[in-house]
């Protein structure tokens, strides 16, 4: 992931994605940069966005709120036991996004335990791409839930409820937001 001083890259990935529902819907400026796209995730991330109820600029008013300065942050999202959608976005030192990309599946297992394989997503981006300050696994169900939710709090706490959830790490503003 650019921004930290690495690169993401692979070659089962295409490199940079353009004009995809999904980046519309972030509201991502023209300069920011769509890279290293798993295609099949990109695509969900889409359907979800797609079909969801929230207002089209919600995903980055949540990165504005929760990411901190000079970091990432994952969204992973499980169908069953295989990681079925996810974005990896960084930000710079002014809290603007920077770059998007997917989970690297040849780089980390997308199937298996949702416990394990978040670690091993979170790991992966240390690694790669520099501090992931927020980490966010939700089963599909929950995801389609909190992105149609008008009290995202409530749709979290609901999914941790459930077992249908992993935050972590967890930066200090979406704690304070979910006490």
């Amino acid at each position: 992931m650019t921004g930290h001083g690495k690169s993401y890259s692979t070659a089962r990935k295409e490199d940079p994605v353009q004009g995809e529902p999904s980046a519309k819907r972030l509201t991502l400026l023209p300069d920011v940069e769509a890279h290293d796209i798993d295609e099949a995730q990109w695509e969900n991330v889409g359907k979800l966005l797609a079909e969801a109820a929230c207002p089209d600029d919600d995903v980055t008013r949540a990165v504005r709120a929760f990411v901190p300065a000079n970091s990432s942050a994952v969204v992973g999202v499980f169908d069953g036991s295989a990681l079925w959608a996810s974005l990896v976005v960084a930000v710079d030192n002014t809290a603007a996004i920077t770059s998007v990309t997917t989970v690297d599946g040849s780089a980390v297992s997308l199937h298996g335990d949702m416990g394990k394989v978040a670690r091993d997503v979170v790991r992966w981006i240390h690694t790669n791409g520099g501090l992931c300050s927020l980490g966010l696994f939700l089963e599909k169900p929950h995801a389609e839930g909190l992105l149609n939710a008008s009290d995202k709090a409530a749709a979290i706490r609901t999914a941790s409820a459930a077992g249908g959830l992993i935050l972590s790490p967890v930066p200090p503003p979406l704690a304070t937001a979910l006490a």
